[in-house]
């Protein structure tokens, strides 16, 4: 640790000038006692003249021939009595391979510029960097793979070093402060701002893309410290709540009878399981199965917890949901797929008083409500709950689509590489994250605006021509909840009534044998018939003869059942309880075919979003699309059996298109489609007229609560860039007389933040700008006119262009009839 301090120390009092793609020096050491060093006749060094006359054949050559007789030179005059031949190799702009006595260096200047480009292309590999390096000097080792590796996590270590050096300075060392404070517009509360409820708008989710095989890497012990993760102790102390997540299994038997569990599954989350099929053959191969993590909703990472041989296991969801409530308090709401599901294994938890204590909610992601049934929607969709303005909670999504980057590398790493390299990705991602918070909220703040300016007056309209109020939209959720609530709860039709039917109408069926299988029998001897009349008689009389059985088979199962029932007198089709039975199967048949062509709808959402996801391949876009292809064909059939059931209810049902059918992204329409009652028909709130009206009117309240929530985080953050530059500074300067070294690093810190904060200030200005702003305004100062038209201009080019919900599920139908054409 010692040596780490004064690398990291040199690291920071080097200054090097050197080109970027300075691979290395070769070194070979003379006496060790005096620390000088000597070339050799080696095949991995080269002569003085060698070097002049730049032998492409040189391993270790730069553009500049003179650089490894240079380097070594300054070695040599530099290198102080007893002085780690590695800091006198930092001093001079290089790091060595090994620890004691290196034979290779690598230039800093190159190692930052490979660590430079690993934060913004994470796939791109220690192998790729070697080969661009070697076809640069027109040669290559294999060894110098692993050369470079070696330098490149020495060089990682320092630099953590050096921040751990540079947080003790400025006291952020505390052991939550990064969750504290990487997301100012979150945390960073003044005093005497409005109440905001929720508090805070979180969500977590689980990915299994970042896995790692189990045994890679075994031989490197070393351990790796991350802010993010949470720690396995930590985690496993959930492992008895309940084992698996609800909506999760294990597809062979015999794990799910190793990881059993208590599940509080509901109806809805059905539509997850097979997604979230974990195979024993997954668990068998990788030791990590992938990651459950938790962000803001301005995107900025909380926490992260590795998945250890198991699918998303409920302990991973319970550990991420104690550590939120433990650092950031009171009043949260935390949106997750299976928000709904989630709510009743927490209040069945070890942590169930806390998240009660807490007022902490689970709410259901926007997008994944979609695959949720009504009910559900009413109580946990976001579009529906108070407070949380027009956030969709989709933030892991767009966190899973980058950090996927990062898998094909990492697959194969050791535990200390793979903890490392994500480590490296998510500290990259929230700084960007950090830099757009300005854009985040302009965006937020233009396209609030905009539902507001954009549907008032038609929302108004509607109402007046309705005759309805505000208060209507909000008591129609109320009593179609309570509706809903009410039939889950209903005692069902006597089953074996039903089944009675059935058998009665199977055994009506069986009863009557088509005149054609009759007529054209020839009950003659076959002996001296010909051939072909052989083959038909034998074919007829195979039919007549199954049909036989079939009428056995109904007339004893007519028996069974009226056996069972008690029933002395058969019942006919004029009986009043043989009509009863007979709607509710007729309705039943219908529900059928409503739940077919909702769970066919809910695979086409998938595919859809699938086929558009970032880092797809080739080869599964092409699967996906004769995935779609084949769903839009099933869509059909399902349709064609809805609509022949649906003018047989009583009362009748409206029949469908496909059009309609592929533009329900709310599945809540198909529970509308279940239920044939007369005394719902007459509701207001099964109007489809109201329906659009009232989704419409809870998109304005929504927009409203976002300009609440949004004018006290850009308050937030104004204050923060503020308060944040002017730490660095006066920090920076009281060292300058103290510690030098560390002055200039914090001086580094403070220009890198300036400038981000600078873009902040300019995006800032541009808000209050807008008309229709509502908050506080601050005058952003001079110094900035430099950067301000660029950025303004990228920032009008980002505008998202809001977009009418009706029209875009109109595209997306016309998207899903171009793939049958």
């Amino acid at each position: 640790m010692k040596a780490r301090q004064v690398l990291a120390e040199a690291a920071i009092h080097a200054r090097p000038s050197h080109h970027p793609g300075d691979l290395a020096v070769s070194f070979d050491y003379g006496d060790a006692s005096t620390g000088q060093m000597e070339t050799d006749g080696s095949p991995e060094t080269t002569s003085s003249d060698e070097e002049d006359n730049g032998d492409e054949d040189t391993p270790m050559a730069s553009r500049d021939g003179q650089a490894v007789t240079t380097a070594r030179a300054h070695v040599i005059a530099c290198m102080a009595h007893e002085e780690l031949a590695n800091v006198s190799l930092l001093k001079l702009g290089f790091l060595g391979c090994s620890p004691l006595q290196p034979t290779v260096a690598v230039s800093l200047h190159c190692l930052e510029l490979y660590h430079q480009i690993r934060r913004r292309k994470p796939s791109f590999s220690i192998q790729a960097m070697v080969k661009v390096l070697c076809a640069l000097h027109n040669t290559y080792f294999q060894s110098l793979r692993d050369q470079f590796a070696i330098a490149f996590d020495v060089y990682l270590g320092i630099l953590r070093s050096v921040k751990s050096l540079v947080d003790e300075a400025l006291q952020r060392n505390s052991v939550n402060w990064r969750m504290l404070h990487a997301c100012p517009p979150c945390n960073y509360k003044q005093p005497g701002e409005p109440l905001l409820y929720p508090a805070r708008l979180d969500s977590f989710d689980g990915n299994n893309s970042l896995k790692r095989i189990d045994g890679s890497g075994h031989a490197d012990e070393r351990l790796f410290e991350s802010s993010y993760f949470i720690h396995p102790a930590d985690v496993e102390l959930f492992k008895d709540d309940v084992r698996l997540r609800p909506g999760t299994r294990l597809a062979p038997e015999s794990a799910q009878t190793k990881n059993s569990e208590v599940s509080h599954t509901s109806s809805c989350t059905e539509n997850w399981k097979a997604a979230n099929a974990v195979t024993e053959k997954t668990i068998d191969v990788f030791d990590q199965t992938g990651v459950f993590v938790s962000a803001c909703r301005h995107g900025i990472i909380q926490t992260v917890v590795e998945m250890r041989r198991s699918g998303e296991l409920a302990k991973y969801a319970l550990a991420t949901a104690n550590k939120l409530m433990d650092v950031y308090g009171s009043d949260g709401v935390t949106g997750y797929d299976i928000g709904c599901s989630f709510t009743k294994t927490a209040a069945a938890s070890s942590i169930a008083m806390k998240v009660k204590n807490h007022n902490h909610r689970f709410v259901v992601n926007s997008f994944h409500g979609h695959a949720h049934n009504r009910r559900c929607q009413l109580q946990f969709h976001t579009l529906y709950q108070q407070g949380l303005g027009i956030e969709d909670l989709e933030t892991c999504e767009r966190v899973f689509s980058g950090s996927n980057a990062v898998a094909p590398v990492i697959r194969h790493a050791s535990y200390f590489h793979w903890l490392q390299f994500i480590d490296l990705h998510f500290d990259q991602w929230d700084q960007d994250r950090y830099q757009e918070l300005s854009q985040f909220m302009y965006q937020n703040y233009k396209q609030a605006l905009d539902i507001i300016n954009n549907l008032t007056p038609v929302v108004e309209e509607l109402k007046t021509q309705l005759k309805i109020t505000d208060a209507d939209f909000e008591r129609w959720n109320i009593e179609e909840l309570e509706y809903l609530q009410r039939l889950s709860t209903e005692q069902e039709y006597d089953p074996q009534k039903i089944a009675y039917v059935e058998a009665l109408q199977s055994l009506t069926k069986a009863e009557f044998l088509p005149a054609d299988k009759v007529s054209g029998l020839n009950f003659t001897q076959t002996s001296g018939l010909r051939k072909e009349a052989q083959v038909m008689t034998k074919a007829r009389e195979a039919e007549r003869q199954a049909a036989h059985n079939k009428l056995l088979l109904a007339m004893n199962v007519v028996s069974d059942l009226e056996q069972q029932l008690s029933i002395e007198t058969r019942w006919s089709v004029n009986d009043a309880e043989y009509k009863q039975a007979s709607a509710y199967l007729t309705n039943q048949r219908f529900i059928r075919a409503v739940d077919q062509l909702e769970g066919l709808v809910v695979q086409r959402l998938f595919e859809l979003a699938k086929a558009n996801l970032a880092g797809t391949g080739y080869k599964m876009r092409q699967q996906i699309s004769n995935a779609i292809t084949r769903r839009s064909t099933a869509i059909r059939n399902a349709l064609e059996r809805y609509n022949r059931l649906a003018p047989l209810q009583m009362p009748p049902r409206d029949m469908l298109k496909f059009s309609e059918v592929a533009s329900y992204a709310w599945l809540g329409e198909f529970e509308m489609l279940k239920h044939s009652r007369c005394e719902i028909l007459d509701k207001p709130w099964v109007s489809k007229a109201n329906r659009e009206v009232a989704g419409k009117y809870f998109r304005i309240v929504r927009a409203r609560e976002e300009i609440h929530r949004l004018n006290i985080e850009i308050s937030r953050l104004q204050t923060w860039v503020d308060t944040e530059d002017a730490r660095l500074l006066e920090i920076s300067t009281a060292l300058t007389m103290t510690n030098t070294l560390l002055a200039s690093e914090i001086q580094m810190r403070y220009e890198e933040r300036r400038r981000m904060n600078n873009l902040h200030r300019i995006r800032l200005q541009a808000i209050y700008n807008l008309h229709g702003y509502s908050g506080d305004s601050v005058e952003q100062g001079n110094g900035l006119d430099e950067d301000q038209p660029a950025v303004l201009e990228e920032l009008r080019g980002a505008d998202l262009i809001e977009v009418d919900e009706d029209d875009t599920l109109c595209d997306e139908a016309d998207r899903l009839q171009s793939c049958i054409s």
